[in-house]
């Protein structure tokens, strides 16, 4: 193995303990999607954020503050305003959807699709699980999966490094078609 490839695994994995032991298992991004559309959605609005789920029980106003928060400025481009209750700068078609504890079978078309509120949760006892997708309309745009293995709280700073690492993948600086095979899609922080 050349030494820049094992330079590169040593500093993910370096990277992965420093960010709270946050494991992203998985993104699809839709083949049309594009930075520009995110870009069009949220740069200098309100993007709103549907938050189901709350691995920590308590109040769901508290929670969904504390989730939109560790959202605020994890992502390229300009600022977007992450809020579970949009003002009128929010476009409608446009939403994200994050799922604690998703059932395994669930994928992101349906966190787009249906009603998020409808889906069922599934504690598999692996830690703090959250799915999200980046929704125009009821199309996926894009999808990703994190986890970690606890957190004491939502002000937890693993469980805000999760969703602020979920939210910088939702919103890829480009599609990854131009990526040299074999390298990693995380780079960016």
């Amino acid at each position: 193995m050349p030494i820049r490839h094992c330079l590169l695994a040593a500093a993910l994995v370096v990277a992965a303990c420093a960010a709270g032991g946050v494991r992203l298992t998985q993104q699809e991004i839709a083949p049309t999607y594009s930075p520009g559309e995110f870009a069009y959605a949220g740069a200098g609005r309100d993007m709103r954020v549907v938050v189901v789920g709350n691995p920590f029980g308590g109040d769901r106003a508290v929670f969904e503050r504390a989730v939109t928060d560790a959202m605020q400025g994890r992502h390229w481009g300009q600022r977007t305003n992450f809020t579970t209750t949009p003002g009128p700068s929010a476009y409608a078609r446009y939403r994200v959807v994050l799922l604690f504890d998703p059932p395994r079978s669930l994928n992101g078309a349906r966190l787009c699709r249906e009603d998020p509120s409808a889906l069922p949760s599934e504690s598999t006892g692996e830690g703090i699980v959250l799915f999200a997708a980046f929704c125009r309309g009821k199309r996926t745009r894009t999808e990703i999966k994190g986890l970690i293995l606890s957190a004491a709280g939502p002000d937890d700073p693993a469980f805000r490094e999760l969703v602020g690492q979920v939210a910088n993948g939702l919103f890829p600086p480009d599609r990854g078609i131009d990526r040299e095979p074999g390298s990693p899609r995380w780079i960016w922080s």
